[in-house]
């Protein structure tokens, strides 16, 4: 039996929750007790075939919704923290790590989990393969190829810096539902132009390569950027990770910066930088205090190489968003 995420998005998923809906600007709220603090679901629907979503509970008990979409469609996830698994018959179970993810809709039955008392913070944005031909037909010329790229996709596509600033824009939105519906439409449309690009970025790094990279040395590549999203704030050294998967350290720089188009240490500042990006929306956290997380002794520092970044200070962050 299919589920009509078409029409209700994840409205379905929270009422199967026994979540009471109540209204919220020009979208809907759905909260597990009578408290916000008992964790809550938004939801803002701007056009047909496209939801946007915040999502901030810790369940007392573990909570399993199965989708069925007959319609092709991909759901994007800028997870803070959480432990969501999805499990489809057949397939490895993926867990979202606390990074951004694309999940295109396998036309089939896939379950989605969400551990007893571990709290969950993230932002979801289902989208319809009919609406992005629609948004995007008339401004990328190989719109269907694009669309079709995107299912066989690796997650480094979504997980720059600017994907995570619009997801982190979205996500405030989307929590407040007071900005017109048109606005949610603009940041999709920033969002995939954005994949877009980064799309065609890595195809031309993949293609012009100085020196050739076995497949097993591509595995090796994955699995040491695989130990680094684990823990960014805590990462191993570079001689370890080198050590790891049998690299010497000169190989792994040059392997790095080839394959993934910037160097080792440069991917794990941008990555510490989007990472504070989440954390400043934390009241328990002063801009100190992510400054010592992200490895900063000084606040100056950490602040110059934030906006180096997402081209705006900490500071200038909070203020936007009333953080």
């Amino acid at each position: 039996m299919h589920t009509d995420e078409y029409r209700n998005g994840f409205e379905s998923m929270a009422l199967h929750f026994n979540m009471t809906e109540r209204k919220m600007g020009n979208g809907k709220s759905f909260y597990f007790g009578t408290k916000s603090s008992d964790g809550w679901i938004t939801q803002i629907q701007p056009s047909t075939g496209l939801f946007v979503s915040s999502m901030w509970f810790t369940p007392t008990k573990t909570l399993t919704y199965t989708m069925n979409i007959d319609r092709p469609c991909f759901l994007i996830w800028c997870v803070d923290c959480g432990d969501v698994t999805f499990t489809q018959k057949g397939v490895k179970a993926y867990h979202l790590s606390p990074i951004n993810h694309i999940i295109t809709n396998p036309l089939k039955p896939y379950k989605i989990t969400f551990p007893a008392h571990i709290h969950t913070c993230c932002t979801c944005i289902l989208v319809f393969e009919e609406y992005l031909y629609r948004l995007l037909n008339t401004h990328i010329t190989d719109c269907e190829d694009f669309i079709g790229k995107l299912k066989s996709h690796s997650n480094y596509i979504c997980n720059t810096p600017d994907i995570t600033l619009v997801l982190e824009q979205t996500k405030w939105a989307a929590r407040n539902g007071i900005l017109p519906l048109f606005n949610y439409e603009c940041k999709i449309g920033e969002l995939f132009t954005i994949l877009y690009k980064n799309m065609q970025f890595i195809s031309t790094i993949h293609f012009n390569r100085r020196y050739h990279i076995t497949w097993e040395n591509e595995q090796k590549l994955w699995n040491i950027k695989a130990i680094l999203d684990k823990d960014i704030l805590q990462t191993p050294t570079v001689e370890s990770l080198a050590l790891s998967e049998a690299f010497s350290v000169s190989k792994l720089h040059r392997c790095f910066k080839q394959y993934f188009g910037m160097t080792i240490n440069h991917y794990i500042r941008v990555e510490k930088m989007k990472r504070a990006l989440l954390m400043l929306a934390s009241d328990e956290f002063s801009i100190k205090n992510i400054a010592h997380m992200c490895g900063y002794d000084s606040p100056s520092k950490f602040t110059e190489s934030f906006k180096e970044i997402h081209h705006i200070t900490p500071s200038q962050y909070r203020k936007a968003h009333y953080l």
